[in-house]
C-alpha cells in the first residue's frame, strides 16, 4: 500500500455516502467535542484527512470527519488529504479505522458487534474477522457468531442505543433477539415514562412475551386493556410507574396470582376492619405469611381493635388467607 498526499476539494469527498462510513454501525460520543474545536481554532488543521480512492476514482472518507466539518464552517473549499489507492486491502482499511476509533468501538458490546458487522458488509474475509476482531473483542471465534451478530444488529435502533448506554453484555443482547419486534419497539418507546434498567427491561419483555403468546394477543391488545391505559395515563413518577407496570405484567403472566390476590383482598375487605388494623401479604405469593400491623393513636379505640383481633370472624379470615398462601 502506497499512500500519497495532495490538496483536494471537499465537495469531491464522499462522507456519509462513503463505503467506510460508520454512521449506521457506531454510537458515537457527543457530536460537539470542544477539545477538537479549540485545537483547530488554535493551530488549524494539522493532520490531513484520510480518503480511499476506488476503481472509479471516487474518494471515500476514512478518517477526518471533524476536520472536514471545521473546514466547511470556515468556508474552506480545499483540504489536505492522504489518499489510499484502490489496491489497499479491505483488511488494512478496517484496521486503520479500528486504530483511529478504538476507544469508541470498544466503549460498549453493541458497538463492537456493529463494527464486526460493518466489516462483514465490506466482505472482509471471515477467518480474518474471527482472528483479528472477534478474539481481541473477547468473542468466541466460531462461524455461528456471525448469525448472532446479524440478529443483534437488526434490533430496533433506539433499543440498540439503550443497550449502548446501559452497557449490555452479549448474553443480554442475544436474549433480546428472541422477543417479537413489535414488543421491543413498544418497550423502548416507554423509556421516557419509565425508569428502566437492563434487568427490568428484560423482565418486563420476557413476562409480557409469554403473556401475549398464551393469550394469543398483540402488543396493541395489551396497550388497550383498561388497567394498562390507566397506568400509562397516570401522573405517577417514572419509578413508581415502572414498579406498577412490573407488578401488572407479572400478574397477567401468572393469572393464578391475580385470582388468589383478588380472593384474599375480598376476604380482608369483608372484615370491614376498624381504622388502625392493616393486613398485608406478599402479592407475588412467594412469602407464605401474613403481616399484621396495628396503629393506635386514640386510647379509646384500643378496645375496639382488641375485640376485632380476638373475634372468631377475624381468626377464620386469617386461616382462610393462610390456606390461599
Amino acid at each position: 500500500m502506497t499512500a500519497y498526499g495532495e490538496t483536494i476539494n471537499i465537495k469531491d469527498i464522499l462522507i456519509d455516502d462513503s463505503r467506510f462510513s460508520l454512521k449506521d454501525f457506531l454510537f458515537e460520543f457527543a457530536p460537539e467535542q470542544t477539545c477538537h474545536v479549540t485545537s483547530f481554532d488554535a493551530f488549524g488543521i494539522l493532520d490531513p484527512v484520510i480518503v480511499y480512492r476506488d476503481d472509479k476514482r471516487q474518494l471515500h472518507l476514512i478518517d477526518g470527519r471533524k476536520r472536514i466539518q471545521f473546514a466547511a464552517l470556515n468556508r474552506e473549499n480545499m483540504i489536505r488529504a492522504t489518499i489510499l489507492p484502490e489496491t489497499t486491502s479491505v483488511r488494512d482499511l478496517i484496521t486503520l479505522i479500528l486504530c483511529n476509533r478504538r476507544h469508541e468501538i470498544e466503549y460498549s458490546t453493541i458497538n463492537k458487534i456493529q463494527f464486526i458487522y460493518f466489516a462483514c458488509t465490506l466482505n472482509a474475509p471471515e477467518p480474518w474477522i474471527l482472528q483479528s476482531l472477534c478474539i481481541p473483542f473477547e468473542f468466541k471465534p466460531h462461524r455461528d457468531i456471525f448469525r448472532v451478530f446479524e440478529r443483534i444488529y437488526n434490533l430496533p435502533a433506539q433499543l440498540k442505543h439503550f443497550c449502548h448506554d446501559k452497557k449490555y453484555s452479549l448474553k443480554q443482547l442475544l436474549n433480546l433477539t428472541f422477543h417479537p419486534q413489535d414488543l421491543l419497539e413498544a418497550l423502548i418507546k416507554w423509556t421516557p415514562d419509565l425508569q428502566l434498567t437492563a434487568s427490568i427491561l428484560d423482565e418486563i419483555a420476557s413476562n409480557l412475551k409469554d403473556y401475549l403468546k398464551r393469550e394469543n394477543k398483540k402488543i396493541a391488545d395489551f396497550l388497550s386493556e383498561p388497567d394498562v391505559r390507566e397506568l400509562f395515563d397516570s401522573s405517577l413518577a417514572p419509578r413508581e410507574k415502572t414498579e406498577k407496570l412490573r407488578r401488572l405484567v407479572h400478574l397477567k403472566q401468572f393469572p393464578i396470582l391475580s385470582e388468589k390476590n383478588s380472593k384474599i383482598q375480598k376476604t380482608v375487605d369483608a372484615l370491614k376492619l376498624p381504622k388502625g388494623i392493616n393486613v398485608n401479604w406478599d402479592r407475588a405469593l412467594e412469602n407464605k405469611n401474613i403481616n399484621l400491623s396495628v396503629d393506635v393513636r386514640d386510647p379509646s379505640k384500643w378496645q375496639v381493635i382488641l375485640d376485632t383481633l380476638k373475634s372468631g370472624e377475624f381468626k377464620k379470615a386469617m386461616e382462610d388467607i393462610l390456606d390461599e398462601l
